[in-house]
């Protein structure tokens, strides 16, 4: 299994290497980050981790702000927020503003089924956004395409009725119908 790398938004030493047990238990094999202010937060971020696990309050920083945080970055990780006693309603306005998951820390085994979700969704993400990049491109070169034969086909259009006025004007038939589906005139 590659190395997950982790970003644990916690202050609480004890409480972050529970949380890497339990990833360890999990079979994953973690690199992580632990920040507890809003300022190693942005560091840790740029180094764009594979997912964020954030406990909810902290003295100086919380989940919330650095989903926001996360949010305004534009980076498209998963966050899974983790908390001890915030109840069912904060946690479903956290999942409304973009939080992957919640977790109560008497419920932690279920972590490694939250990540392994969370990546998941990570994943299917990432494969639908580059579907759709591709998607957008072969529709642009499909539309150049278009244009490209149709500006031949008028111009393959005027170059027969040009043909047809000399053909005219030097008193022979003309080679081409007409654009109005006439057929060719035979020749005898």
């Amino acid at each position: 299994m590659p190395t997950l790398r982790v970003l644990i938004v916690e202050d609480n030493a004890a409480d972050a290497e529970l949380i890497l047990r339990q990833l360890a238990r999990a079979g994953y094999e973690v690199e992580s980050t632990r920040v507890d202010e809003r300022a190693t937060f942005l560091e840790a971020l740029a180094r764009q981790p594979d997912i964020i696990l954030s406990d909810y309050s902290m003295p100086q920083f919380s989940g919330l702000e650095a989903l926001r945080l996360l949010r305004e970055s534009g980076l498209q990780i998963p966050l899974i927020l983790i908390s001890g006693t915030v109840g069912e309603e904060v946690a479903v306005e956290a999942m409304r503003v973009g939080a992957t998951d919640y977790l109560l820390k008497d419920r932690i085994a279920r972590l490694p089924s939250a990540v392994e979700r969370a990546l998941r969704e990570k994943a299917w993400r990432a494969e639908r956004q580059r579907v759709e990049q591709t998607l957008q491109s072969k529709l642009r070169e499909l539309q150049r395409w278009q244009a490209v034969t149709l500006d031949r086909e008028d111009r393959v259009r005027a170059l027969k009725r040009e043909v047809n006025e000399l053909l005219e004007a030097a008193g022979k038939p003309p080679r081409y119908p007409s654009a109005e589906g006439g057929s060719v005139p035979q020749t005898p």
